[in-house]
């Protein structure tokens, strides 16, 4: 069978699929071209429900103030190389690293750091003459699940989860480390609060989140968080399931997505559970509105990227160097 294939200019097609879209009550995207699918997404799904209201709103949140509150922000980075293999089975070299930076008088100071080199491979494969001539390198090795059978592409994924699990202890220990020496002082972490314990999460942290993989709302709810203007945030949500049910959620919306991405500006933020939250929700969007400024370019995830985030990953890409 043939498909009949439209002719005229590209730009005049883009041009009527996207007045179409318009007359329909749409709203135009970035519009980048692709030629693959995505990934498959892990947990594409979650609970949640409302703890700010019955329903999921918008809400504006004011004004950001004129200067950003001193604060701590931690991040980590990782790094790998399938080195070879022995048989079929990879052989993968990692560094791992972590910092927190304190910001004091607008000055981002690095005061925690934590790095490991070391490999990673499914050790229940190898034998013992083997694993103890890769320890004579003089690295740790680690040990990774293995598939259920031996699969090139599908070892290598099982070894970079140990990488991230690795990565996230080092980010916990840095952010332990500095709550020790400065019990009161807010820090802001990439990424979820999930990997922190209670003791950690019941203190002055605030989470993150840049990706959107999981969805927890659905229908009218997903839509108004999705959809949110610049400015505003929704109410304040419970995630459900195991341990997750003492986190507080809500989205922020920092920049305007109108012809961008729909996840375009759009943070996730988490607090542990408490009264205080939903008194500190105003006050914690406004501080992270204030944070767009600098803006984290040229990284291409700037619209998402807080500037002190952004200035920890560069010291840890420093402290790495031309790693390979």
């Amino acid at each position: 069978m043939t498909t009949a294939v439209r002719h005229g200019s590209v730009a005049d097609a883009r041009r009527q699929v996207r007045e179409a879209l318009l007359e329909a009550g749409g709203v135009i995207g970035d519009g980048r071209p692709a030629a693959a699918a995505t990934p498959p997404l892990p947990a594409p799904f979650a609970a949640a429900e409302p703890v700010e209201g019955s329903e999921i709103a918008a809400v504006a949140v004011g004004a950001p103030p004129s200067t950003s509150r001193d604060a701590a922000f931690a991040d980590g980075i990782q790094r790998y190389v399938v080195e070879g293999r022995i048989g079929v089975t990879p052989i993968v070299r990692a560094y791992v690293g972590a910092a927190v930076l304190d910001r004091n008088d607008r000055a981002l100071v690095p005061v925690q750091h934590d790095a490991e080199e070391f490999i990673v491979a499914p050790l229940e494969r190898l034998t013992d003459a083997t694993i103890a001539r890769l320890r004579e390198t003089g690295l740790a090795v680690r040990d990774c699940r293995v598939s259920e059978r031996d699969h090139p592409i599908l070892d290598v994924q099982l070894a970079v989860k140990e990488i991230e699990r690795r990565r996230q202890s080092a980010e916990v220990r840095v952010v332990r480390e500095f709550r020790r020496n400065h019990p009161d002082r807010w820090i802001v972490v990439d990424g979820s609060l999930r990997a922190y314990d209670d003791s950690l999460r019941s203190s002055r942290l605030l989470g993150v989140i840049k990706s959107h993989e999981t969805q927890f709302l659905a229908g009218v709810d997903l839509e108004t968080a999705l959809t949110l203007g610049p400015g505003y945030r929704t109410t304040v949500f419970r995630r459900i399931g195991d341990r997750e049910n003492t986190i507080f959620s809500w989205y922020l919306r920092l920049w305007d997505w109108a012809g961008q991405d729909i996840l375009f500006g759009l943070l996730r933020v988490e607090r542990e559970r408490g009264a205080r939250v939903l008194d500190e929700v105003e006050d914690l969007s406004r501080w992270l509105l204030a944070e767009r400024s600098p803006m984290s370019t040229p990284d291409f995830r700037w619209d998402r990227l807080l500037y002190p985030i952004h200035e920890v990953e560069n010291y840890l890409k420093a402290k790495a160097g031309s790693w390979w």
